[in-house]
């Protein structure tokens, strides 16, 4: 697998707009917030009714039944439709660096906005990995097939470098870290397309776009991200080229309930990534993100 998570402090802006009639795929049958968690160092946030539920938990029991050595977890808890929000949400990984939290309160540092809407930014913490910086808002969700992604980044503070997780950076060590974009669509649903061992249906419902990146070397530096969202260089949680099972793709394209940035290195794209040195007293991320 090529995707693993990695943790960023930093500042996000986002600058999007989109057809009001495009809507995330984000409904009220969708009841329950999922945490799906594996031994190959993913970990991934999703929101599913209860049949996507079933096939969630279907899968993870054949893999963990499938004698490969792969392994994962559900955790699952009841959405509350008063709490939610299209708001941008860090997810870190928690102490034990096997599973995402969402920094949903005031005393975790989430994401904050100083402009309206147009930017969000949020704090790296010492020590801590960050995996996700996603949002369901609904003016860059929904049907976003043919369209292009664009996202200015810098970088800023006094960290000197960062670093990932589980060797995330070059499949040997844990640098460089890098971020690069990421979508969920669970309607994408469909068997392991690669070596099917083990077969497991939810590969297609998370993809990371492969060559568009930016490599996190310096505690100040910039880059524009662009990225078009066709079937040319994506790649699902199995590490399957989207060019390869494009109908898949533009599937899971055509119905995007979240989309943002995710952190981790060269070739596992979600192993976490922390600002170094841990003595760091600030250190921020920057984003304007837009999908016309």
């Amino acid at each position: 697998m090529r995707h693993l998570m990695l943790a960023l402090a930093a500042s996000l802006g986002l600058m999007a707009a989109l057809p009001g009639s495009v809507t995330a795929d984000v409904g009220l049958i969708q009841t329950n917030q999922v945490t799906l968690s594996c031994n190959d160092g993913h970990s991934v946030i999703l929101d599913a009714d209860s049949a996507t539920l079933a096939s969630l938990a279907a899968d993870v029991q054949s893999i963990n039944t499938s004698g490969t050595g792969t392994s994962c977890s559900l955790n699952t808890t009841a959405i509350d439709p008063s709490s939610e929000t299209t708001e941008w949400t860090v997810y870190d990984y928690n102490p034990s660096n096997q599973e995402l939290a969402p920094r949903n309160a005031k005393q975790k540092l989430p994401a904050t906005t100083p402009d309206g809407g147009l930017t969000w930014q949020f704090q790296f913490k010492p020590d801590i990995y960050t995996a996700l910086f996603t949002t369901t808002d609904p003016s860059v969700t929904g049907n976003d097939l043919g369209k292009t992604l664009t996202d200015t980044i810098t970088v800023s503070g006094n960290a000197t470098s960062f670093k990932t997780q589980h060797g995330g950076g070059d499949c040997v060590g844990d640098t460089p870290a890098a971020v690069r974009f990421f979508f969920t669509s669970p309607s994408a649903s469909g068997p392991s397309p690669s070596d099917g061992l083990p077969p497991a249906g939810f590969y297609t419902q998370f993809w990371w776009s492969d060559a568009q990146h930016m490599d996190l070397v310096l505690g100040n530096q910039s880059q524009t991200l662009t990225e078009s969202m066709s079937p040319a260089d994506w790649s699902d949680w199995d590490g399957t080229p989207a060019a390869a099972i494009p109908t898949t793709f533009m599937q899971a394209a055509s119905h995007v309930q979240s989309i943002g940035l995710s952190f981790g290195g060269d070739c596992f794209f979600e192993t976490g990534v922390t600002p170094t040195p841990s003595t760091f007293s600030s250190e921020q991320f920057s984003s304007m993100f837009s999908d016309g």
